[in-house]
C-alpha cells in the first residue's frame, strides 16, 4: 500500500517536472489597449509573441519594455499589424506604446484652390468678399472678425 502511494505520487511529480506544471510563470502586462497575446503567463526561457493592431492613419507610435534586459524585436503584417517577439526573462514584463498624431498643418497645401489673394490694379491684395478686410501686417484678404485668421493681429478701427 506504501510502495503504490510512493509511485503514484512520484508519477504525479515526474508529469508535473516534464510539463512545466512545476515552473515559475511571470506576468505580460499591457501599457496600453490595443495589445494581444495567446496567454498573460509565461516560464523563463518561453518566446512571447504580442500583436498590436489598434493602428490609426496619421500617427507614429514607439514601442517599449519596461526593462533593458530583454531584446523585443518588431515586425509587421497587414492581417496582425505589429507583431513583436521576446524571450521572457526571470521576471514579470510590461510592454507598452506612445502614439502621436503625425500630421501636420500646412498653411500652402490647398494653394492652386482658389485661396490665394486676389490683387487689385496697384498689386495689392483686395479682400475676398463682402466684409472682408485685408490684414495690413501679412496680407490676409479673407478676414470677417476682429483679428487676422492668418498671423493674429488685430483689426484696424
Amino acid at each position: 500500500m506504501k510502495k503504490s502511494i510512493f509511485l503514484f505520487l512520484t508519477g504525479v511529480l515526474l508529469i508535473m517536472c516534464l510539463s512545466g506544471c512545476g515552473k515559475t510563470k511571470y506576468n505580460l502586462l499591457y501599457d496600453g489597449y490595443g495589445f494581444e497575446s495567446k496567454k498573460t503567463k509565461y516560464t523563463a526561457g518561453e518566446t512571447v509573441t504580442v500583436y498590436y493592431d489598434l493602428i490609426a492613419t496619421d500617427t507614429d507610435y514607439s514601442f517599449f519594455l519596461d526593462c533593458d534586459d530583454v531584446s523585443l524585436k518588431q515586425d509587421y503584417d497587414n492581417s496582425h499589424g505589429y507583431i513583436f517577439t521576446f524571450t521572457m526573462p526571470d521576471h514579470d514584463v510590461t510592454i507598452g506604446v506612445k502614439s502621436r498624431n503625425s500630421m501636420e498643418y500646412d498653411p500652402g497645401a490647398m494653394s492652386g484652390y482658389g485661396n490665394e489673394p486676389e490683387s487689385t490694379d496697384d498689386g495689392t491684395d483686395a479682400p475676398a468678399g463682402e466684409g472682408m478686410w485685408v490684414c495690413p501686417e501679412c496680407g490676409y484678404n479673407a478676414n470677417t472678425g476682429g483679428f487676422c485668421s492668418n498671423c493674429g493681429r488685430k483689426k484696424d478701427a
